[in-house]
């Protein structure tokens, strides 16, 4: 039987990012055996989520993963840089540094050894609601009562999110610094700032360094859409950027992109019945403050634990939104702060004067004490 009678049938999750794997967990905990669709056969990089909170290390852990144990990056300092100059604070919590495709491939893995149905290579083509039922196409056509939709930052053509802002595009790419380089960023991440945008420079396993950038669309066709150009004109405002990557080797291709982030909270209002967005499918927020990861697990958590309740997507929508309003809000506000040039000197200059308020504002832009949490 379903938590709200009826015939049993397993929730689909679509997407195998942290917020779904996160739900298929928990699912799986109580008993359930929940289908996990991926369109991916294997491990894979996405743009940004290489900086993991105390938050997110702490969900993490509490669903079977542990951070450390993948030779993931102490962080324990944050600089901010802007020109010449450089202001340094100490953090108010742990974190580390962990690429996305080790973290994403253990949470998944911890999703099949707990029970869940994991479904990779299927691409969901086309996802309607009839009836009570959702039909979801993709290899097969399944019928279920509840979806948790955890695509990421990629809407399904059916249910795209509502319009919002769309002006900055991310970009993220892997180096191997030498050996000096990689040592001045040991316990540290570096956050660069640049007039349109952002680059947060951080180590994370197997001795690899992250570049992760978000720059508004019309300051990157100033300088035709080119990554280069992109990073070298960073690099010329910023001696101490330029420097890091001297002699730097990509480890990538070419850089990982996504335009048009969709920063905000915007589920859609109501949900249709039996339709959870997880992750970055109900909430964006900027990536300068490192806490995208710990939203999506909580998402994915509470999204799950909401229905083995008999909650409603309505319910567990309205109080999401309740827990990340003001977090967002700030986030919106610093993020706007971080991309205006004339604001730029002035955030990293007081915050050389007064380095408490970095700890401050990563405090703030934290999930509220009442979400975090305190199960292991």
């Amino acid at each position: 039987m379903t938590p709200n009678g009826g015939i049993a049938d397993a929730p689909i999750i679509i997407g195998g990012g942290p917020a779904g794997s996160a739900a298929a967990i928990t699912l799986a905990r109580a008993g359930y055996r929940p289908i996990l669709i991926e369109r991916t056969t294997g491990s894979t990089d996405k743009v940004c989520g290489d900086f993991l909170s105390a938050d997110t290390i702490q969900r993490a852990r509490s669903l079977g993963v542990d951070p450390a144990a993948f030779g993931a990056s102490p962080i324990s300092r944050v600089r901010l840089i802007h020109g010449g100059w450089v202001a340094e604070a100490s953090l108010p919590f742990e974190a580390m540094g962990l690429s996305r495709r080790v973290l994403d491939a253990a949470l998944l893995r911890a999703a099949e050894q707990e029970g869940a149905d994991v479904r990779r290579g299927q691409n969901v083509r086309h996802l309607k609601r009839e009836a009570n039922d959702w039909l979801v196409q993709a290899d097969e056509t399944l019928t279920t009562r509840t979806v948790f939709l955890a695509t990421g930052k990629h809407d399904l053509r059916d249910l795209p999110r509502p319009h919002t802002a769309r002006d900055a595009i991310g970009m993220k790419m892997y180096f191997a610094l030498p050996r000096e380089s990689a040592r001045r960023l040991d316990g540290a991440v570096e956050l660069t700032l640049f007039p349109g945008g952002y680059a947060g420079m951080q180590n994370v396993e197997d001795g690899r360094t992250v570049l992760c950038l978000a720059v508004q669309r019309l300051a990157f066709q100033t300088l035709g859409g080119n990554w280069s150009a992109l990073v070298a004109s960073i690099g010329q405002r910023s001696r101490r950027f330029g420097a890091m990557l001297d002699g730097a080797t990509p480890l990538l291709p070419r850089p990982l992109a996504v335009a048009g982030i969709p920063y905000g909270y915007s589920p859609g209002s109501p949900p249709p019945d039996g339709l959870f967005r997880l992750g970055d499918q109900v909430a964006v927020i900027p990536s300068l403050t490192g806490d995208g990861m710990a939203i999506a697990l909580h998402s994915g958590t509470i999204g799950a634990e909401s229905w083995l309740a008999g909650g409603t997507a309505a319910t567990y929508q309205k109080a999401l939104g309740f827990t990340l309003n003001r977090q967002m809000r700030l986030a919106h506000i610093l993020h706007r702060a971080c991309l205006s040039g004339w604001l730029q000197s002035a955030i990293v200059r007081s915050t050389a004067l007064f380095p408490g308020a970095i700890a401050q504002a990563g405090t703030l832009t934290r999930l509220p004490d009442e979400a975090r949490v305190t199960r292991r």
